[in-house]
């Protein structure tokens, strides 16, 4: 190859290289500025790229005589294993459309914030259910762009989405876009005829709590961008557990994953577990159960580095905590913990560093494996017990409060 031939690749991979890294750096996603989308798409369906064109589709500008008047962002939910190479073709193409890309599973470099844009497992469904639009293009089917954007003006946008809240948050006068009426306009596309009449992003959150789209609660308190809205709408969810959350207060729920996948490493988990906790009963979780605590729980739990398949979760421990925790994990302080750990409630839940050190010695493998997940404080352990028990979650709580028998 000549060096006039090798120039253009070596400032195309220095491109792809810098901004990705710059993403990596600030915990975002990454972002190019693209011309001539139609042969960018083309370009992922040649090569068997996963993606789909998140919002806005019918604004997509695949003539370049459009790109000169187009101003707003093109966002894109893509797999995982097809980010480099997406980025790769995007990176070929310079120009001015601002295009971002989020991997369904919320790797470094293409997250928001540092956490998946949407829970993996619904990210991972959109890109599997995806449809291809005429122009050229693949965006999320009917159904589940309506619900995608739901969550995004319901979480993301919250009361800069100009919309009603349904709480004392007053709602921006200056939204940039009709966004309510993008959603009226979705939801008759995808014949989605039980969405209220009088919306408000409270009502929107109970509408999508029902269809099995809403945020979990433990993903609400990490969310990075905490605006007023996602404020309030945590305070609600507490308020909702008020009367459970005393019953809870030396409850700790730990559940393996399948990750954790032999009866060798399960005894390793309640060994290192009983040297913390007294564990009250051990519950394997069916199908309905494993889906309920999978939509419920933080999505970040449900996946892992390396694997594109969700993650989940097998075998619940319901601990009782002891009446004083133990020592903290070795190179750590109280400040250390108090820091990176703001909603643990108490400290022996952090034995699950100490699980999953001992789980990837004794079965080590490409990737570390996690493991397990722990609830860090008692209203966890409420939302994760009703994901677990359903409607007898009340009664066990009743009968746990009453202390050891």
């Amino acid at each position: 190859m000549s060096t006039t031939q090798a120039r253009p690749n070596f400032w195309h991979n220095l491109a792809l290289k810098t901004r990705f890294a710059h993403a990596r750096l600030k915990k975002g996603t990454v972002r190019f500025k693209t011309s001539n989308l139609a042969s960018v798409y083309a370009a992922y369906e040649e090569r068997g790229i996963a993606y789909v064109v998140l919002r806005w589709a019918a604004e997509v500008p695949m003539e370049q005589s459009e790109e000169a008047g187009y101003t707003k962002d093109v966002d894109h939910l893509i797999a995982a294993k097809d980010v480099m190479a997406a980025l790769d073709v995007s990176s070929a193409y310079p120009g001015k459309i601002k295009c971002d890309y989020y991997s369904a599973e919320g790797r470094s470099g293409t997250s928001y914030n540092g956490m998946p844009y949407y829970q993996p497992e619904r990210a991972l469904s959109i890109l599997a259910r995806r449809s291809r639009d005429p122009r050229g293009f693949y965006r999320p089917c009917l159904e589940d762009e309506f619900f995608a954007f739901a969550y995004h003006l319901c979480y993301h946008k919250g009361h800069r989405a100009g919309i009603p809240t349904g709480t004392d948050v007053a709602p921006d006068t200056d939204a940039p876009r009709d966004y309510l009426a993008e959603l009226k306009r979705l939801a008759i596309k995808a014949q989605r005829n039980d969405l209220p009449e009088n919306i408000t992003l409270l009502g929107l959150h109970h509408y999508l709590v029902r269809n099995k789209w809403g945020m979990p609660y433990d993903l609400m308190l990490r969310w990075p961008d905490s605006h007023p809205f996602m404020e309030a709408l945590t305070c609600f969810e507490e308020a909702a557990m008020e009367e459970d959350c005393p019953l809870a207060k030396d409850l700790t729920i730990i559940v393996l994953r399948d990750d954790c996948d032999s009866p060798e490493l399960e005894e390793i988990a309640r060994q290192k577990i009983a040297e913390r906790f007294t564990i009250g009963q051990e519950i394997r979780l069916d199908g309905a159960a494993r889906e309920r605590v999978i939509q419920r729980t933080r999505g970040g739990n449900w996946n892992e580095k390396g694997r594109e398949e969700t993650i989940g979760p097998t075998l619940a421990f319901l601990c009782r905590n002891a009446p004083e925790p133990g020592p903290l994990p070795d190179n750590m302080s109280a400040a250390k913990v108090a820091k990176r750990y703001p909603q643990v409630h108490h400290t022996d839940v952090l034995i699950k560093r100490a699980i999953r050190a001992a789980i990837n010695k004794v079965a080590p493998t490409s990737f570390s494996r996690a493991a397990i997940h722990a609830t860090d404080n008692p209203m966890e352990a409420v939302k994760t017990l009703r994901a677990i028990l359903d409607d007898k979650a009340r009664a066990f709580l009743e009968d746990f409060a009453k202390g050891p028998r």
